[in-house]
């Protein structure tokens, strides 16, 4: 089983040769504005930057990096030594992917040079010398580790071609890495287990001869191809309503952050042919002279190559590279933050989308919705810490920004083309994710018209749906318009999210994430919850609620938040165990309810009880990355594959950090399965993660709140008829003990009387039973069900107060220039 740095095709060469110890970095992100060349700082300064956490409750969503570990580098011509002495190693026994991986990097390695020659690339006969000699040392290897591998199949039986297969021209380019890709029966075998990791990190030399770059990039670009294609069927089970398209998003942009982690992996290899950009030209320029293409014919003014290679030139991402340099050269720093693309080369047809028939209707298409993209990319660039989000893109915008002296990043190139793929692909429906933006927005602020406006949680909520509400950029276009200092014509007013459906959605999940963990402890601080649920449970234990009314929406919340959040061990079944749990879960003890002591505050060890999680772990961890603009190191395959295992684990752990080890082999299996994915399927992983946890997020536990604090008001005015209007407190903040008051009757620890007399009784069941009853049939324990149903209009929300909220600066705008 290959460990998850070996999952990039180059590395996967690379590391396999160096008796490697591999560490899964734990992401981070790092706060505060980026500076210039901020990204060589992140690399050189990740293990001392200062980690920027976000903490709520029981899931911490920052990492922290470990030091350092002392690095040991092993020089190739000694492999055959160190081969040699582990083979004197007693009972030696050599893991079968060990061999594999030997034999693969073997036989691609041989037959590269060769496939190089026939592509028009000139091998000097010392790097193709240093070559030959990094092979003979393999060879020489597997002959002295031979004796302790045991039989295993050939290459041409182990090894077959991975789950996504290239096809056309990636087929014959990238046929000599098929190889690297592993079968099922190979994936699915057992392993050996690993050893411990040990305090200091043994790297293989890195050999830097221009096959080596070729042989790197190549590995590279099929990578890119792979991950390409997955996205692709990503969006595609989106339209086909398989998927959601906050959860497609979401995984589009990781996908754009392991990119450039694979790039970076390899960047000083290709910075000695002068870096990605420039080796890509150069790859280009090859496969054209393999298909017979002269590249400089151009056929028409202006033409960026000769477009009968365009389809060579979109597998390289040499479309997008072509505009992102030519945009750069074209920009000044200082007017990146405002340009508007006039039309003077056409403009982006919706109507055509990917179903442009000639070479040239593609190139069109590509090049004008490139111009129209990237000075809205700029302007968001230059506002990055205004935003509520960072995509990728804009990120990486940022990085070109502050050091100009730089080509743009081939990952980024990669990262746009990707964003032309979508678009095309969605057509005339490319504003789909727009819509769907917007009516979150509307449901979410429908869903705050009830909640106490000075709620800080609240406010937290309604900055994320209200961010959009007007066009920063068009604002700030029609200001320079109307002082003459723009052309006669300017976009519409959010063309940009009109035509990127990745950002609009993105801006989605950050809502959801937002109402989810504003939410929270929204609802939890008070303790309603607890003690509603508890005699929820203890009314249908007894059946004294009719078979035909639910909470559903409390039984909703008691699904997603598991037992553990509202119950001590198992669930009571008797009165006496009914008050002992919920003395036991909101951390008092039994004896705060004697009848001696019950006028008294009963005294809380917040310590002791029980409370509410966070139900959706790989949502949250996402969306922590989009908020943060800082300059920051990439997540890499082991990275992502961190964050899916921590969130099956977390599914299984309470409130209180507590794994409950009877689902420990449920975890264990799924972190061997996805020990087996490849980067294409550790995104497609991700996005089923956020998949499924949609429903955990978008849970309005503002509305929950509301509602458990609505029946206890009830419940508290059913009580007084009993006890009498004197005896319960009149303290808002001790009304979540009113669920508590029938459970000590039932079990004796409380008077009906209002004296000292102790008895059970069930009186104050019953009024809880007819109070609660009573709730349902007005419909008051669906409200958040019924509101997931509806849509709301921008006339329900008209009424609401929205207070202070005005990120980008508009209203001042309008204010100053009379908008």
């Amino acid at each position: 089983m290959l460990t998850p740095a070996l999952k990039s095709i180059y590395q996967n060469r690379h590391r396999q040769t160096n008796g490697y110890e591999v560490a899964a970095a734990t992401p981070t992100a790092t706060g505060g504005r980026l500076k210039g060349k901020a990204r060589k700082l992140a690399k050189a300064g990740a293990a001392k930057a200062s980690q920027t956490t976000t903490t709520a409750s029981s899931s911490s969503l920052g990492n922290g990096t470990a030091a350092p570990k002392p690095t040991h580098l092993i020089k190739i011509k000694d492999f055959e030594t160190l081969a040699a002495f582990v083979s004197k190693i007693n009972d030696l026994k050599i893991p079968k992917y060990f061999v594999a991986a030997l034999d693969r990097v073997i036989i691609a390695r041989k037959g590269f040079a060769d496939r190089l020659t026939s592509s028009g690339l000139k091998v000097n006969s010392l790097s193709e010398g240093r070559h030959s000699f990094f092979v003979e040392v393999l060879e020489k290897v597997r002959h002295i580790l031979k004796p302790f591998i045991g039989t295993t199949q050939s290459d041409s039986e182990e090894t077959t071609k991975a789950d996504i297969k290239p096809d056309g021209a990636a087929k014959n380019i990238f046929s000599v890495l098929e190889v690297y890709h592993t079968s099922t029966e190979f994936q699915n075998a057992p392993d050996a287990v690993p050893a411990p990791a040990t305090e200091v990190k043994y790297v293989a030399e890195q050999e830097g001869t221009f096959m080596d770059v070729i042989f790197a990039f190549t590995a590279l670009l099929d990578d890119y191809h792979r991950l390409r294609a997955e996205i692709k069927s990503l969006w595609a089970d989106y339209v086909s309503g398989h998927l959601d398209l906050a959860a497609v998003s979401v995984a589009t942009n990781v996908a754009f952050e392991m990119a450039r982690n694979m790039e970076e992996e390899i960047e000083s290899l290709l910075g000695k042919e002068g870096g990605g950009s420039l080796v890509a030209n150069r790859y280009f320029a090859a496969l054209c002279t393999v298909f017979g293409i002269e590249m400089n014919a151009k056929k028409q003014p202006g033409d960026p190559y000769n477009l009968d290679a365009y389809d060579l030139a979109d597998m390289c991402m040499m479309n997008s590279l072509t505009m992102l340099a030519s945009y750069l050269q074209s920009t000044g720093r200082s007017e990146m933050h405002l340009q508007s693309y006039n039309g003077s080369f056409g403009w982006y047809d919706e109507t055509v989308g990917d179903s442009a028939q000639t070479r040239r209707q593609k190139w069109k298409q590509d090049m004008t919705a490139m111009l129209e993209f990237m000075p809205d990319v700029s302007f968001l660039a230059s506002k990055i810490d205004r935003s509520t989000i960072v995509d990728e893109i804009t990120r990486g915008m940022v990085y070109l920004a502050n050091d100009r002296t730089q080509d743009p990043p081939f990952w980024l190139a990669w990262a746009t083309q990707i964003y032309l793929d979508i678009l095309q692909f969605l057509g005339q429906d490319c504003d789909r994710g727009y819509r769907e933006m917007q009516q979150e927005c509307l449901n979410i602020k429908h869903s705050m018209l009830d909640i106490d406006p000075s709620s800080k949680e609240r406010s937290k909520v309604l900055h994320a749906a209200c961010i959009w509400d007007n066009d920063p950029m068009w604002m700030a276009r029609k200001l320079m318009l109307d002082l003459g200092l723009f052309p006669n014509k300017i976009a519409p007013p959010f063309k940009f999210l009109h035509r990127n459906p990745i950002y609009c959605d993105l801006l989605i999940h950050n809502m959801r994430s937002k109402l989810h963990s504003s939410g929270g402890p929204f609802a939890a601080t008070p303790g309603a919850l607890l003690g509603v649920t508890q005699l929820y449970h203890a009314l249908r234990q007894e059946k004294m609620l009719a078979d035909d009314l639910e909470w559903e929406d409390l039984e909703t919340l008691r699904k997603l938040q598991g037992n553990p959040s509202f119950f001590v061990g198992d669930l009571p079944t008797n009165r006496e165990a009914y008050f002992k749990n919920y003395c036991l879960s909101i951390g008092t003890s039994v004896t705060n309810w004697a009848p001696n002591r019950r006028k008294s505050k009963l005294k809380i060890n917040s310590a002791n009880r029980r409370n509410l999680k966070y139900t959706a772990y790989v949502s949250l961890s996402t969306n922590h990355r989009l908020e943060h603009p800082g300059a920051r190191q990439p997540w890499s395959p082991a990275a992502v594959e961190t964050i899916l295992n921590e969130g099956v684990r977390k599914q299984y752990t309470d409130s209180r950090e507590h794994f409950q080890a009877e689902f420990k082999d449920v975890v264990e299996k799924e972190r061997l399965e996805l020990a087996k994915l490849f980067p294409p399927g550790i995104i497609r992983k991700l996005a089923l993660a956020i998949q499924n946890e949609i429903p955990g997020i978008s849970f309005n536990y503002f509305i929950m709140h509301n509602e458990a604090w609505n029946f206890l008001g009830r419940l508290q005015e059913g009580f007084g008829q009993v006890l009498g209007p004197n005896v319960l407190s009149k303290n808002p903040d001790e009304l979540p003990f009113a669920a508590g008051l029938p459970l000590a009757a039932a079990a004796g620890q409380m008077s009906t009387q209002g004296d000292k007399k102790v008895e059970k009784s069930d009186v104050l069941m019953h009024v809880a039973a007819d109070v609660l009853q009573q709730f349902l049939r007005e419909g008051q324990g669906s409200v958040i069900k019924e509101a997931s149903a509806k849509k709301a209009q921008p006339e329900d929300v008209e009424s609401l107060e929205i207070g202070d909220i005005d990120p980008w600066g508009i209203e001042k705008l309008k204010k100053a220039y009379r908008f």
